[in-house]
């Protein structure tokens, strides 16, 4: 009898307390959840550096993006799902957007669901105007989509502001590619493996002139209602990047910023972007277009002697508009294509003093090295 009641005791003791339904460890909240995601985010970032790092060669290296380069977007995806009302479901989905690439013709990526949700949940939050930057980059419908939605609905001026750069950025991207492909069709196989087939198919049957016409229009859209409001520092940034792209819908902005800013500093940025972005669309032109671009190069050099006499003191990045324009005009008047090449002095291997105008007429290759 004693027994039986000891082994009853032992079993009662290894049993939970009456009464005691919760478990010893309650369930995390979405946002504990949310940063160990995060914290397996970056720790199967790590793994995946230290592989790639130890990879011999391309075969190696190819295989360890394929096999373990981290893909958690799901994760963070289904997190927001899960909860639509947490304010840690637009952290998630933010996260998807600026850690996923843009998944073109697949509407049932994760990118594409998370911006989805963004229109449908979000689409008026105060904190949109750092993924319209990122949107700004896409050439997905459901970006543009989101972007359009934020201009429409959404009561921050600023964020209006970043939509609607980003849209046009949006516009001109797409219509840049569309341009390229017109204009180089022998990049068509890359293009669509890059894009994927129902993109690529998108962009060849596209108006070009007319998409290119949108872009502009939102571009002095911007201008008109939003610049002005923009700081100093944001706008030089976005004349480099215009500058950059040489799309010429951006140049339609880049007028405008330098003809009618009252700021110097951003006159002076977009002057120089300006002729940057004519000389990168003059070397993307097919040899059909060379009295085009050889137009837009006089154009580009005119505008970087102006950036150089007018706004030369004015502080950009780590130095000024000046210094970089003079750099870049003396490559544009002697390094480009079809230009005399400067003069050169030296030695050869045996000590004979020569001059690279002796060759002239001749295909020439210099290799300059040196000892220290």
């Amino acid at each position: 009898m004693c027994r039986t009641v000891g082994g009853v005791l032992v079993l009662l003791l290894a049993l939970p307390a009456w009464g005691d339904d919760k478990p010893k460890d309650k369930p995390s909240t979405p946002q504990e959840q949310y940063q160990a995601l995060l914290k397996e985010q970056q720790g199967a970032m790590q793994a995946f550096s230290d592989a790639y790092q130890k990879a011999k060669d391309d075969e190696e290296r190819n295989k360890v993006i394929k096999e373990k380069y981290p893909t958690l977007a799901p994760k963070f995806l289904a997190l927001a799902e899960k909860n639509p009302k947490d304010p840690v479901a637009f952290d998630a989905l933010i996260w998807v957007v600026n850690n996923t690439s843009i998944g073109l013709g697949d509407k049932d990526n994760a990118r594409a669901k998370a911006v989805a949700l963004l229109l449908k949940d979000h689409v008026q939050s105060d904190k949109l105007g750092p993924v319209c930057q990122r949107l700004g980059q896409g050439y997905d419908q459901e970006g543009k989509d989101l972007l359009r939605g934020i201009l429409d609905k959404n009561p921050s001026k600023d964020v209006q502001a970043e939509a609607c750069l980003a849209l046009a950025q949006h516009i001109s991207t797409t219509a840049q590619v569309a341009r390229l492909l017109k204009d180089h069709p022998d990049n068509a196989k890359r293009v669509e493996q890059s894009l994927g087939k129902e993109k690529f198919e998108e962009l060849q049957k596209m108006d070009v002139a007319q998409v290119e016409a949108e872009s502009a229009h939102v571009f002095k859209e911007f201008g008109a209602r939003y610049a002005a409001q923009m700081k100093s520092d944001r706008l030089a940034e976005l004349c480099q990047s215009l500058g950059a792209s040489g799309g010429e819908a951006g140049e339609v902005l880049l007028r405008t910023l330098l003809d009618k800013s009252e700021r110097r500093e951003v006159q002076g940025a977009a002057c120089l972007a300006l002729a940057q972005s004519q000389k990168a669309r003059a070397d993307g032109m097919p040899e059909a277009k060379a009295k085009e671009a050889e137009k837009l190069r006089k154009e580009s050099e005119e505008m970087y002697v102006r950036a150089t006499d007018k706004f030369g003191d004015v502080k950009l990045g780590r130095g000024t508009v000046g210094e970089q324009a003079k750099v870049e005009l003396y490559e544009l008047r002697f390094l480009s294509i079809g230009k005399v090449a400067p003069e050169v002095d030296g030695e050869d291997a045996d000590g004979k003093k020569f001059k690279l105008s002796d060759y002239r007429g001749k295909v020439v290759l210099i290799d300059f090295w040196g000892n220290w």
